[in-house]
Formats: structure tokens, C-alpha cells, sequence
């Protein structure tokens, strides 16, 4: 099974520091998405949030191979997610 390493919040302040030590960088800097498409995605100034998060297994269909994911506690049972609810940090691209 495929794991990603993901962004954590110490990592996130880590690099707040060094945006704020960064003088090209101020208050009114956008803040984009690359979804490796042609444009980037501007994220919504309300799309941060904190939420409960529980993992859950997805199989691919045709080489079988088994992926870990994450889904929010109110789509848990429909994926089937188990374990313990996490904190997690979102960020919400709903558009």
C-alpha cells in the first residue's frame, strides 16, 4: 500500500516563517492550487477549516492495488472509513 507524506501543521508554520521573513510576500498575496492542470485554482478566503477525519482502504479496479485515504467523519460510513477521528486541517475547493 501506497503511503504519501503528507503537510503537517508544524511544517506549515515552518514555512509561515519563512513567508513572513520573505519581503516580496505581504498581507495581500493570493494564494493558489496547482492541480497540475494549465491554470491554478484560487482558494476561497473562507476555505479553511478544522475538522474530525477517519481513514479508509479504496481498491483500483484493475491492477487491484489498495490505497489508504482520508475522508471527513460525515462521509465515514459511506467509505467505510474506520479507526480513530483525527483533527485534520482542510482546506475546502469546493467550486
Amino acid at each position: 500500500m501506497e503511503t504519501i507524506n503528507q503537510l503537517n501543521v508544524g511544517q506549515l508554520k515552518a514555512f509561515m516563517k519563512k513567508l513572513e521573513e520573505n519581503k516580496a510576500i505581504n498581507d495581500e498575496t493570493k494564494i493558489f492550487l496547482d492541480t497540475g492542470w494549465d491554470s491554478l485554482q484560487e482558494v476561497l478566503s473562507d476555505a479553511l477549516s478544522v475538522e474530525g477525519a477517519q481513514t479508509f482502504q479504496i481498491q483500483d479496479p484493475l491492477n487491484e492495488e489498495v490505497f489508504l485515504g482520508y475522508t471527513l467523519t460525515e462521509k465515514a460510513e459511506k467509505m467505510q472509513a474506520s479507526g480513530d477521528i483525527e483533527k485534520v486541517v482542510v482546506i475546502r475547493n469546493l467550486y
